[in-house]
């Protein structure tokens, strides 16, 4: 008896205890470099481009990248006026394509919409894992200025990935409000913590729950050297959220089988902008992408969107 717990002491002193201090060592390496982001900055002044121009710009950028299908392509869509425009970024493993109907709607009122594509997004899973989160930054600076060389007014849209680099860009740059869509400040999967080490050993997850229906237009799998930007960018805004100026939107399904509500409530309550409104949108199915048709409030979470903007623009429409 005491030979064989001897031996199992051996085994896990010299073969196991080994490979868990490893792996801790790594996870806390991780951690630091983690620590040490690179600090975003204003968008690089593109004020003497015309828009057009910066539109023909993107394009370029995207079919230098890959991109097949037009759907998956940015794109803007002047107003009747140069009163409103709204910036609207995608989520992560989506593509413009999403945010396509909310343009749709937001420019039947006259707005101006610029639908961004971040880079690796709208081509294969393989290449959104080359990017960085200040890669997918960067990138906005086409859109944005697209529409603040053309319009009186900016505001800024995103879904998920893109609540939270709508609430980067509205941190360093002019616009006029922020509206985050289920952004994912907290992610309900509890392995979601240890990306920084997974995304070590594996490139590629398949997604457990792929909608077969938006092949193209959506990844059907986890791209973890991405996912690992987006916990970078999530850790990165969270710590700007007590630093928040502009007017602030927030639009959250309760039931968003992505994102935890609960944690998004507690983080909208840490931002520091004085005017600040929420929005909670109930259903049962299909909650995580509000902007798509299948969704069943989307109806709900348009109107929501136009009449924020409507109030905090003093346009009447």
């Amino acid at each position: 008896m005491n030979i064989y717990t001897n031996k199992k002491k051996t085994i896990f002193r010299w073969f196991i205890l080994p490979w868990i201090i490893g792996l801790i060592l790594i996870f806390l390496a991780v951690g630091l470099v983690t620590d040490m982001d690179k600090n975003l900055k204003p968008i690089v002044a593109l004020d003497n481009v015309s828009s057009e121009e910066l539109y023909q710009l993107d394009l370029k950028r995207s079919y230098a990248e890959g991109v097949k299908l037009d759907e998956n392509l940015p794109l803007y869509t002047e107003g009747t006026d140069n009163s409103v425009g709204i910036l609207l970024i995608h989520g992560f493993t989506g593509s413009p394509y999403e945010m396509h109907e909310l343009s749709a709607y937001l420019n039947s009122f006259g707005y101006s919409t610029y639908s961004v594509r971040l880079p690796g997004s709208g081509t294969t899973p393989e290449n959104l894992n080359e990017f960085t989160y200040k890669d997918w930054y960067e990138s906005l600076k086409f859109g944005y200025f697209a529409l603040k060389n053309s319009c009186n007014q900016v505001y800024v849209a995103g879904q998920s990935l893109g609540g939270l680099l709508a609430s980067a860009v509205g941190y360093y740059n002019e616009v006029s409000g922020i509206i985050m869509l289920n952004p994912a400040f907290k992610i309900k999967d509890w392995r979601f913590q240890f990306i920084p080490l997974m995304q070590l050993f594996n490139s590629i997850s398949k997604k457990s729950d792929f909608d077969a229906n938006y092949a193209g237009y959506f990844y059907d799998v986890w791209p973890l050297k991405g996912m690992y930007q987006l916990y970078l960018t999530q850790k990165y805004v969270k710590k700007k959220l007590h630093d928040y100026d502009s007017p602030v939107l927030l639009v959250q399904a309760i039931e968003d089988e992505v994102v935890d509500y609960k944690g998004v409530l507690r983080y909208f309550e840490n931002i520091k902008a004085k005017d600040k409104k929420k929005v909670l949108v109930e259903g049962k199915e299909d909650m995580h992408v509000l902007t798509l048709s299948k969704n069943s409030k989307q109806q709900f979470v348009f109107e929501a969107i136009s009449n924020w903007i409507k109030e905090k623009s003093n346009v009447q429409r």
